[in-house]
């Protein structure tokens, strides 16, 4: 009775009630703390616990628009980083009130890395009738961004990181990005951009993707709108900007299966080789 009740409501209640149910038996949130997430770092169980309690805490107290599902995602990455001779660079693309900063920041310094977060911090450049419609049809559900959605602006952002997060591993670099990101040099080990916009978009994996090393992730908060998402798979787009062919995008339409019906995070890899002898073959196929 109480099954054939849930698919009678709305698509969006079901998603609410999905999320709920989900976040009592959060498998993501299990599997921070019971894997070895950081060991080559030394961290430990205990450790695992206090990052999720700083981050349930920062979720609590600093608008988001990234998940604990999500934040927990990427922080599971950059703890798996291998470790460098040389200096470990984290980047952030579009920090809105500094949520996600917080979770990146606290995993950065449990691997004394750095943290450079771009944003203009003033929100989105674009007016809604530049950008159109944004359609996510795994979702059944469209909208339209508006000019300065998603501002926080550098002080807000900063003294939020201060309280609930490590200031000292983070450099701002303020401005649009069409402005600053041309001007990056470091190499980047994990990469993660929420910046809605198909030209921004476009302009993070332009200037980013070559500095990113191999055999790392290029994560993204927008997997479920197609609009944004197709630019992981454009031949013409990657050929001309990159000269290379596009790598794709796990989760694309729907996201990662980290949190109920769907979530916005997915990524690219960047392999440092696509030879067949280097991957491992499926137990159902055949290797030839």
């Amino acid at each position: 009775m109480l099954k054939r009740l849930f698919y009678l409501t709305p698509y969006k209640i079901q998603h609410y009630i999905t999320r709920l149910a989900f976040a009592f038996v959060s498998n993501s949130s299990q599997d921070f703390l019971n894997n070895s997430y950081g060991k080559d770092y030394g961290i430990t169980k205990r450790d695992r616990e206090i990052i999720l309690d700083r981050i349930k805490l920062s979720l609590r107290k600093v608008k988001s628009a990234t998940s604990l599902e999500a934040q927990l995602e990427l922080v599971k990455k950059v703890l798996s980083i291998k470790k460098r001779k040389r200096q470990i660079y984290i980047v952030e693309c579009g920090c809105f009130k500094g949520s996600s900063t917080i979770a990146l920041s606290i995993a950065a310094k449990c691997i004394n890395a750095k943290l450079i977060v771009y944003d203009s911090f003033v929100g989105l450049p674009t007016s809604e009738k530049s950008l159109g419609l944004r359609n996510y049809p795994h979702l059944n559900l469209y909208g339209f961004y508006k000019k300065g959605m998603y501002a926080g602006t550098l002080d807000e952002v900063k003294n939020n990181i201060q309280i609930f997060g490590e200031v000292s591993v983070c450099e701002f670099r303020s401005g649009y990005f069409e402005n600053t990101l041309k001007y990056h040099t470091e190499k980047i080990d994990f990469c993660f951009i929420d910046v809605d916009l198909n030209s921004s978009t476009e302009t993070c994996i332009k200037y980013l993707w070559k500095k990113l090393e191999n055999n790392s992730y290029f994560f993204s908060d927008d997997a479920c709108d197609l609009s944004v998402v197709k630019i992981w798979f454009n031949e013409s787009w990657w050929k001309k900007n990159l000269k290379q062919k596009p790598p794709g995008y796990v989760g694309s339409g729907c996201g990662l299966p980290i949190s109920g019906n769907f979530s916005s995070l997915g990524y690219a890899y960047k392999s440092k080789s696509t030879k067949v002898k280097n991957l491992n073959v499926f137990s159902w196929l055949h290797a030839q």
